[in-house]
């Protein structure tokens, strides 16, 4: 019983890390993306102590406001180079988890400890998701925010249903309700994926789409 707990808990775990890193972990940012250049040239250009004060960021517009396209593009990249941070952050921990031994019931609750923070971290990631879809985005960008706002909503779904997927299966009797959880899981894989095709038409071709999942990118 054991081992097969332990198995459906891992088949589990594994479909949410594909998830994670497949659809919303896909960065090709393999180049410093536009925030970090401008962060850079900044950098370069506040050399003496009196420009000290003018490297710190520059502060977003107001997001509760309709954003003009300029405002709209700096916001989606700042809002996605932190995305990409936090998802970078917990797809490590989860692969760590993934990869841990779990023989002995001390390495067993190791390894639970690994995926409860993997999971704190993914759960920390819905509310940057959520975030996409509250922006007023110019007519320029209608289509593309469209898809952005889908995807983003159904992203944050997919991580919710990630934890939910892990709490269940540390029940002796979560087998199934790990399966429903998938099975609902995979409702939003497609909606999903439009998270990074709008934002590709917004920011171009640093962000990774989920179509390229089964590819051999890093």
């Amino acid at each position: 019983m054991n081992h097969k707990k332990s198995t459906i808990r891992l088949c589990a775990l594994s479909l949410s890390a594909v998830m994670l890193l497949g659809l919303f972990g896909c960065n090709k940012q393999e180049e410093p993306s536009k925030a970090e250049k401008k962060a850079q040239q900044t950098e370069n250009t506040t050399d003496t102590p009196d420009n000290t004060e003018k490297q710190e960021e520059t502060p977003l517009p107001d997001v509760t406001q309709p954003l003009s396209e300029e405002e709209y593009l700096t916001v989606c990249q700042q809002y996605y180079d932190e995305l990409m941070m936090a998802s970078n952050e917990a797809s490590r921990k989860l692969d760590e988890a993934m990869s841990a031994s779990a023989k002995t019931e001390k390495e067993k609750k190791a390894q639970q400890n690994k995926i409860d923070v993997a999971m704190g971290l993914i759960s920390n990631m819905r509310p940057m998701y959520e975030r996409f879809a509250e922006l007023q985005a110019p007519e320029s960008y209608a289509e593309a925010h469209e898809l952005v706002k889908t995807g983003a909503t159904a992203s944050s779904e997919v991580l919710r249903l990630t934890v939910e997927i892990a709490e269940a299966a540390k029940k002796e009797d979560g087998a199934a309700e790990a399966l429903v959880l998938q099975a609902e899981m995979e409702e939003y894989t497609s909606d999903a994926q439009n998270f990074s095709k709008g934002l590709e038409m917004v920011l171009g071709d640093v962000v990774g789409t989920g179509t390229e999942t089964g590819s051999t990118q890093p």
